[in-house]
């Protein structure tokens, strides 16, 4: 466990600051002359790192304390200029020296960590003595085993359970999961009432929830579903019970009237790309590096294989399961240089393309909308009307966006809009690069996506797809991104 306060750099919050420290410390069996020890050097570590944060600017000051391994962390985070125990003005090393030494002299340790952006930690270490270290010994034994042979149920979510639906998302993603929706037993009831979300459980004999599969619905009319909201239980990790629950989704899909469920997978977990491949699933489109993996669970963590080597963010891999013969129409035009690249995405959809006449014109002006999910470092602009104007302003605003920390942007299109093999140029030769094509605001229209990449790592020759179909699409992708990518 850590816990943080954050102070202004005032000799007034010193003690306040100090007093949470021991307040975390008492936690611990420990000696008189540890705790004694530690408050002068946290003390010590405090008055530098205040006083230096009050000369340069009064940034406000963190302080971080946790416990692990039988060790107690305490650190203190300067937002001020860089603590130099060596050069600069010789008052202040001397002053800095000095607390320094003070702290060493009555710690295990004391060290300088440089946060980038985050700053620079001062860190005081000290052993809390082997009561302790048992006590976190038994901390990392893990959390209890569920016995291999007990049997779990597969239903519906039944009425009162949404609040041990919350539980089981947390247990699993932290509340770092993408859709907040999930933290809410008020919204989850409302969903579920409405028909906007099919909620499939696992359960175990004492009735705790230890898996989800949702089917979420996101167009009226036609009905169009996604399958969305998985979780697993950890504990119950590598025992096919996502393949259970994945089966009881498409048992839903098969008798709830709909146009098509869309589905997404993690494109290194070929597990579920070959489930949804199975009960007719094709893919249509690769966001590639389109979530941060810190909003993901771990994948090794819930038994899905481990996280890929050398990539920063995720990738999607996005299918459909027509449950119509033509989810999207019967024919469709397309400009020669998308058509030629990704054409073949539209057969198994029920869907033919002819080229589009050369005379086809983008408007001049056009219209979009743009969300952000900051959290992600992502955002999405949707062109509702496609015109030149308009894309040279999303353009604008990815640029912008990228000096802003953001790393992914998506730009959605209507197939059945003039201009688009203009728009392909104009976006390729800012560094967008095509994602394949996806249904146009979850309804009845197709639409083309491209995609952008900030300065991020995303290692395609390390992603991992199952089916034919699906890695035909990923070097289409990995083609148009490696001429059009400008970072």
């Amino acid at each position: 466990m850590t816990a943080r306060l954050e102070v202004p750099p005032e000799s007034a919050f010193l003690e306040p600051a100090l007093g949470f420290v021991m307040a975390f410390s008492a936690r611990f069996a420990w000696g008189d002359a540890q705790r004694t020890g530690l408050k002068a050097a946290v003390r010590a570590i405090l008055e530098m790192v205040m006083a230096n944060s009050a000369r340069s600017g009064g940034q406000p000051v963190a302080v971080e304390v946790g416990e692990s391994g039988g060790r107690l962390k305490v650190s203190v985070i300067n937002r001020g200029a860089p603590i130099l125990l060596k050069g600069g003005s010789s008052r202040i090393h001397a002053e800095s020296m000095a607390k320094f030494q003070e702290a060493s002299r009555l710690s295990d340790a004391v060290a300088f960590e440089n946060l980038g952006r985050g700053g620079q930690a001062v860190s005081v270490e000290i052993a809390l003595g082997p009561q302790a270290a048992a006590k976190a010994a038994k901390a990392e034994a893990g959390p209890p085993v569920i016995p291999a042979d007990e049997v779990m149920t597969v239903r519906g979510l039944q009425p009162g359970e949404e609040e041990a639906l919350c539980r089981l998302f947390y247990l699993v993603y932290g509340y770092d999961y993408i859709n907040e929706a999930v933290y809410y037993p008020e919204k989850l009831k409302a969903m579920v009432e409405s028909g906007d979300l099919l909620s499939i459980v696992a359960a175990r004999p004492n009735g705790r929830l230890v898996g989800h599969v949702g089917l979420v619905r996101r167009h009226r009319d036609p009905a169009v579903y996604e399958a969305a909201m998985g979780a697993v239980d950890p504990m119950v990790k590598s025992r096919g019970l996502f393949g259970d629950l994945f089966t009881q989704a498409m048992a839903v899909v098969r008798k709830t009237p709909m146009q098509y469920c869309l589905c997404d997978c993690v494109t290194n977990h070929s597990f579920s790309q070959r489930h949804v491949a199975k009960f007719g699933g094709t893919e249509l489109a690769l966001y590639a590096g389109c979530q941060s993996r810190e909003t993901q669970a771990r994948l090794e963590r819930l038994g899905l294989g481990k996280d890929p080597e050398g990539m920063l963010r995720y990738s999607l891999l996005v299918s459909v399961i027509p449950r119509v013969e033509h989810p999207f129409g019967e024919r469709i035009v397309l400009p020669e240089n998308v058509g030629e690249r990704f054409g073949f995405l539209l057969k198994p959809v029920g869907l033919a393309w002819s080229p589009a006449p050369r005379f086809q014109v983008l408007p001049a002006a056009g219209a979009f909308s743009r969300t952000t999910a900051r959290a992600q470092g992502a955002a999405l602009f949707t062109m509702a009307e496609p015109g030149r104007q308009a894309a040279e302003d999303i353009v604008a605003e990815w640029r912008e966006l990228l000096r802003d920390g953001f790393e992914y942007a998506a730009v959605e299109v209507p197939l059945d809009a003039p201009g688009l093999g203009q728009l392909y140029d104009l976006f390729s030769s800012s560094g967008f690069f095509a994602s394949g094509f996806v249904p146009f605001q979850c309804s009845a229209r197709l639409g083309f996506r491209f995609q952008a990449l900030g300065p991020t790592k995303v290692a395609f020759d390390h992603i991992k797809i199952a089916t034919e179909h699906g890695r035909k699409l990923l070097a289409a992708v990995h083609k148009d991104y490696e001429t059009n990518c400008l970072l």
